[in-house]
């Protein structure tokens, strides 16, 4: 995705993403915090939203970016649907259960987290003919009492989906085929000094001009650099946005610059209120088995979803006993439901990785969380015969890198695949 003043109108409804989601769970305390600062009088102009991949840190900064816009007309504030004498912690010890009544509206709207923010996760760019219906939940719009809310009837939602806000700049990694199939690996200098001329232009709208950078971890050293010159010189009424998936590997002269909201991964409870949400008829299995893989990532889940990561995941536990009985028949079948598409072989990658690191576990006698039943009696099974740990780091650390590779050198992914199972049956 290129460098941009406000993305083109490419909303469909049956596809979330963080500019289209109204809804988040689980960052009470972090909203608060950044409402009470804005509130406050002595604003930051610069904010790291830091946190792993696919959590919602760019739908929590599109809905900044979206309240804050919403102050800039005063003839909108009528239309605002906050509430600012909101009692957060009320909100994050609720339990009501929300799915005794499944009668809901059947509105469609979307949800995303980013290879952006993969960079997060993509669910549009993620999307197969296997994906399930996305619905609206007014059950969410209960739940969801942030000050930072805003309605997505109200203008500024919809300004926003239709790219009419030319005080808003995005830059993300740039394609890098005419087709827009494949991003870049890096944002480039060029992208982040055009924030500078953005910033030099007064406001159209007469409030903030705002930028989010989604994510500084994809920047090389010069754009780095180009950015630490734009936060020592901010302009009044600017507003910058960093998300960032690797708070460590930041510059520490980037971080001491800017203010930071450190957003964890969502609880059990309300990774289940989204997946029952947003995937209508999901299994209470399938629940499970996301929440287990994903982490309290809500992108990752959805993402692992919608890409036969369940079917993948079945599949690979059918394979495990047919190498422990030095057959091989069903690896093809894996092969091909992974096929060449990248976001199925990274969902292997990690069912894979995992394995591996619960046989480790297991070895160590550490405790092991696993996704399903079939999993855990298989994994078991092979932790009886693969009991050297040195072997199963090892054949982690080449698996890992064949990994890594695939995209640099364009390796086969269906060679790639059969060289991972190898491992695992020379090693029995």
């Amino acid at each position: 995705m290129a460098t941009k003043t406000e993305p083109q109108n490419d909303f469909k409804s049956e596809t979330l993403t963080p500019r289209t989601t109204p809804y988040l769970l689980g960052h009470e305390v972090s909203e608060r915090e950044f409402f009470d600062c804005f509130k406050s009088g002595a604003f930051h102009h610069s904010w790291i939203i830091s946190g792993q991949k696919g959590i919602g840190k760019a739908t929590f900064a599109y809905r900044i970016i979206r309240y804050i816009f919403s102050l800039n007309n005063q003839d909108l504030l009528n239309d605002l649907n906050l509430d600012t004498k909101l009692d957060m912690e009320k909100l994050s010890t609720q339990t009501t259960n929300i799915f005794d009544d499944e009668d809901d509206d059947d509105d469609s709207d979307g949800y995303e987290t980013e290879m952006s923010d993969d960079s997060e996760v993509s669910y549009s760019s993620a999307k197969t003919t296997d994906t399930p219906s996305i619905k609206k939940s007014e059950n969410l719009d209960l739940l969801d009492k942030s000050p930072l809310k805003l309605s997505p009837s109200h203008p500024i939602f919809e300004r926003l989906l239709a790219g009419g806000i030319t005080d808003l700049m995005v830059v993300e990694r740039e394609f890098a085929d005419s087709s827009h199939t494949k991003l870049k690996s890096e944002i480039s200098v060029e992208q982040i000094r055009q924030l500078k001329e953005f910033f030099s232009k007064t406001s159209s709208e007469g409030g903030y001009k705002i930028a989010l950078i989604d994510c500084v971890d994809e920047m090389n050293p010069n754009s780095s650099n180009a950015l630490l010159k734009i936060l020592e010189e901010a302009p009044n009424k600017s507003l910058l946005l960093l998300i960032c998936n690797n708070y460590e590997g930041l510059l520490d002269t980037i971080k001491s610059r800017c203010r930071v909201l450190k957003l964890h991964p969502l609880s059990d409870e309300n990774m289940s209120i989204l997946l029952r949400d947003y995937i209508d008829g999901i299994s209470d299995s399938d629940v499970k088995n996301l929440i287990e893989l994903s982490e309290g990532s809500i992108g990752t889940a959805i993402n692992f979803y919608n890409n036969n990561g369940i079917d993948i995941l079945n599949l690979f536990f059918e394979v495990i006993p047919d190498l422990m009985s030095k057959k091989n028949k069903k690896i093809l079948d894996l092969c091909l439901m992974v096929g060449n598409i990248e976001t199925k072989l990274k969902i292997f990658e990690q069912i894979y990785i995992n394995f591996l690191n619960n046989l480790i576990k297991l070895n160590a006698k550490l405790p092991v969380v696993f996704a399903s039943t079939e999993e855990e009696k298989i994994t078991k099974l092979c932790a009886k015969y693969f009991t050297n740990s040195d072997s199963l780091f090892a054949i982690r650390e080449q698996s890992l890198n064949d990994f890594n590779l695939v995209p640099i050198l364009n390796l086969d992914y269906t060679a790639t695949i059969i060289s991972a199972f190898e491992r695992i049956k020379n090693a029995y």
